[in-house]
């Protein structure tokens, strides 16, 4: 029988491709975890990090991260106290990391989000390693889930700098489209559109269809006040 009151579990957001984007506070929590799931797609130095850890490879235990896997994760507190989750991106705004805390809460274990890399940033940054360009870091708005009502006051309005809106599913990137059909050419010509990997989508909406999911679309208001 798990001790739930004796358990903690870390759901820890971080850059799966440079270890370097790891904060102190989440290398604070894996120091103190005796084992540590993650992706296989980290990069191996995440690996010398985790020495003497026993490590669980997420893709061993489900293929997809949902409650499938943390099921898996529970069972594995039968043996340790302390359990990291690692993810690729923020817990709060990249797949299902609301979702994953609460099933642990409801399991009665003691559970914390170690905020980490926002995906998206890259792309807002223009790629670059710095982050005090003001031109390029201008006021960004998040949406995180499609709310058409909400997204339609906002462009009628442009109260905004950049939108960045997380599709979840192939269902969002079809609402997304339908939206940006309704929108008048006026407006169109108001906004520039690109996805998370840096490719301009410009006029062609279409293309959100092919966008693979969970990803985002990123608007940038250029009307002139």
């Amino acid at each position: 029988m798990v001790l739930q009151n004796k358990k903690k579990f870390y759901l820890i957001g971080t850059n799966a491709n440079d270890i370097g984007d790891c904060t102190l506070q989440a290398i604070e929590k894996v120091k103190h975890a005796t084992l540590v799931v993650l992706s296989k797609k980290f990069d191996s130095k995440f690996l010398e990090l985790l020495e003497n850890k026993k490590i669980y490879f997420q893709e061993n235990l489900s293929t997809k991260n949902d409650i499938g896997l943390w099921e898996k994760i529970f069972e594995l507190f039968k043996s340790s106290d302390i359990i990291c989750h690692l993810i690729d991106g923020d817990p709060a705004l990249d797949g299902e990391g609301l979702q994953e805390i609460n099933f642990f809460k409801i399991k009665d274990i003691n559970c914390e989000i170690i905020s980490g890399v926002i995906k998206v940033i890259n792309c807002l940054n223009l790629n670059s390693k710095l982050l005090t360009n003001r031109e390029k870091n201008s006021t960004s708005t998040f949406l995180k889930k499609l709310d058409k009502i909400k997204l339609t006051r906002i462009i009628d309005n442009f109260y905004f700098e950049k939108l960045i809106i997380f599709l979840e599913n192939k269902d969002d990137l079809k609402q997304m489209k339908s939206f940006f059909h309704n929108l008048s050419p006026n407006k169109i010509k108001k906004l520039s559109i690109q996805c998370e990997k840096n490719k301009n989508l410009k006029n062609d909406i279409k293309i959100i269809e092919d966008l693979s999911t969970p990803s985002y679309i990123i608007i940038e208001n250029h009307e002139k006040t």
